[in-house]
């Protein structure tokens, strides 16, 4: 749905129960030109690096992102899904606030 908006500056999501393929799905069409501003408040997730690799990926595309905002709550993520997302934040040159919170999520050095 979000494909059909090239011009949004400021995409807001705020899920419960998102599964990893559901989260996957989502991340892919987060890749907006024109966004300035991501949040993303997802709880009670089953999400794990398949989404966090997936959401790395398309912020990458989001070269006027200025603020991004993440909260998490009960994933599994692994190295691979945690330097994709960090590398794609490091990558946005107009990027100048990150707000991080990841409450009960498990943090490993290899997940699948």
């Amino acid at each position: 749905a979000l494909a059909a908006c090239d011009k949004l500056v400021r995409v807001c999501t705020a899920f419960d129960a998102l599964t990893d393929q559901g989260g996957q799905a989502l991340a892919s069409g987060l890749t907006r030109p024109e966004l300035q501003d991501l949040d993303c408040r997802w709880n009670c997730v089953e999400i794990g690096d398949a989404t966090a690799i997936a959401f790395g990926e398309s912020l990458c595309g989001c070269l006027r992102l200025r603020k991004f905002t993440l909260g998490m709550a009960g994933a599994k993520l692994g190295n691979a899904g945690l330097n994709s997302i960090a590398a794609a934040l490091a990558s946005l040159p107009e990027l100048t606030e990150i707000w991080l919170y990841l409450p009960g999520t498990e943090v490993t050095r290899n997940c699948v």
